[in-house]
């Protein structure tokens, strides 16, 4: 406790050292030619949102850090039609309901019995149970977008198998299982558009303009690919490099199953409501609706089937994320029309526009750029996706296409090779009670994850070229 107490005292010396050069000294040098004062003040509330959101003191959580960004923005007289610009964004409207579709397939039981469908089909075959456990992975991330919900789930079923299986903890066996899971809950869904919250964070980031041919269809049509490869990639590392030494005979001797109950009306109307949405987004070039349009029917016909009740509203939704993702989506709008993009641009021009000639070249420098920044920024990667988002404008007229920078951005979400980089890791980790892998197994799985990445890249980039995208 004393020590946690002394780490926590720092982070806040740090943060308020930060407060002081930010507002202090860079506000009143305005370091940066070409931004006026009202530039440089919004600099100054990104700068401190930023360490705010690295540092993470336990008493500030990263929604209020945002809502402090935008206040400490108003102050300065931003417009606040740039300073709440992320809140208007369709992609907070798709990510709000998100945390209410998988309230409905946790709390109505609808994911357990999934899983437990699944694997009682496979009695206790390590190998199987793999192969049940990533067709769960996909299925949820076709019902719901909240990768959290998904781990909330099938972490503490992982953790029963673990048990019922009497495999050791920490074992290569248990480290394959939960790996495994963990592959299934984080990287197919990237494919498209909701399967995980970052695709409707990718959109959010984008300008209006760059958003406009990236619906549900063609963003899928351009991602499924790349992360199918990339997910494929990291299953074989992960059976070469984890590969049980036992993988059926003597665990069906052990297993017994996972007893269901009777299943309820909201199970039914859950599923049936949540499948409809689905076919809805994949449906897409045929009935010309938007996602959120989609989104917003689906929502309300839960709630008029009963299967979401007003008290879902204060339960379900994670206010702090929303907040977080808003202001974060915000900060594009501002950096654009303070200016700074402009700056950015005319000074790295010749440098990107060299870079983006090749496109190999562009993705693998920034790959290597982003393994390396995800050491320090553990906010999910938010802000150095900010960053890049950014300047998704200018490297389009480079002949860069957003698609690129989308499959970047998930690389930066699913990117972990510490627990300390990932919340997901984190929550994993503590519902399999640290039964499941040890810290050495996920510096394998991190390797594994930047191997699968580097090899997947290859025929991504050749498949947007065959779709004329680059």
């Amino acid at each position: 406790m004393r020590n946690q107490r002394v780490i926590e005292s720092l982070k806040w010396f740090v943060l308020g050292a930060v407060a002081v050069y930010a507002f202090g000294p860079f506000y009143s040098l305005q370091p940066l030619q070409g931004l006026d004062r009202a530039g440089h003040w919004a600099i100054s509330c990104i700068i401190l949102a930023l360490a705010a959101w690295m540092i993470y003191p336990n008493r500030l959580p990263r929604g209020v850090t945002g809502v402090l960004m935008m206040g400490l923005m108003l102050i300065g007289a931003l417009p606040y039609e740039d300073v709440f610009s992320g809140f208007t964004s369709s992609a907070v409207w798709i990510i709000i309901p998100a945390f209410l579709f998988g309230h409905v397939i946790q709390e109505t039981g609808l994911g357990m019995r999934l899983t437990a469908i699944i694997l009682n089909r496979f009695q206790g075959d390590i190998l199987h149970t793999a192969l049940g456990l990533t067709l769960i992975g996909i299925v949820f991330s076709m019902l719901t977008p909240s990768i959290t919900v998904r781990i909330a789930i099938m972490m503490p079923i992982v953790l029963g198998i673990i048990k019922a299986l009497q495999l050791p903890g920490r074992s290569r066996e248990a480290a394959f299982i939960s790996l495994v899971a963990y592959t299934a809950i984080l990287i197919p869904g990237n494919g498209w558009l909701t399967g995980s919250l970052v695709g409707p964070i990718n959109i959010g980031l984008l300008s209006p303009e760059l958003r406009l041919g990236l619906d549900w269809f063609n963003y899928t049509r351009a991602l499924i690919l790349p992360w199918s490869v990339i997910t494929v990639l990291l299953l074989l590392f992960l059976f070469l490099v984890f590969r049980p030494k036992h993988t059926s005979a003597e665990n069906a001797n052990v297993y017994h199953g996972i007893t269901l109950e009777p299943i309820s009306r909201k199970e039914i109307s859950g599923g049936a409501i949540l499948g409809l949405c689905f076919l809805g987004y994949l449906t897409t070039p045929l009935h010309g609706l938007d996602s959120v349009t989609i989104t917003a029917v689906t929502l309300f016909l839960l709630f008029f089937a009963g299967t979401l009740s007003v008290h879902a509203l204060s339960t379900g939704v994670n206010w702090d994320v929303v907040l977080f993702i808003g202001s974060i989506m915000s900060i594009p709008m501002i950096l654009e029309k303070i200016g700074l993009i402009t700056v950015l641009t005319e000074g790295l021009e010749p440098l990107v526009s060299q870079a983006a000639a090749q496109v190999y070249l562009f993705v693998y420098a920034m790959l290597l750029l982003i393994f390396f920044i995800r050491l320090l920024d553990v906010a999910w990667g938010l802000p150095s996706l900010t960053l890049l988002m950014a300047f998704a404008p200018s490297l389009y007229e480079l002949g860069i296409h957003p698609v690129v920078l989308c499959f970047l951005s998930g690389v930066i979400q699913c990117f972990t090779i510490l627990h300390y980089m990932s919340p997901f890791a984190i929550i994993s980790s503590n519902l399999l009670e640290n039964q499941g892998w040890s810290e050495r197994h996920l510096v394998l799985y991190g390797l594994g994850f930047i191997l699968a990445v580097s090899l997947g890249a290859i025929p991504s980039i050749w498949y947007w070229k065959l779709l004329g995208l680059l």
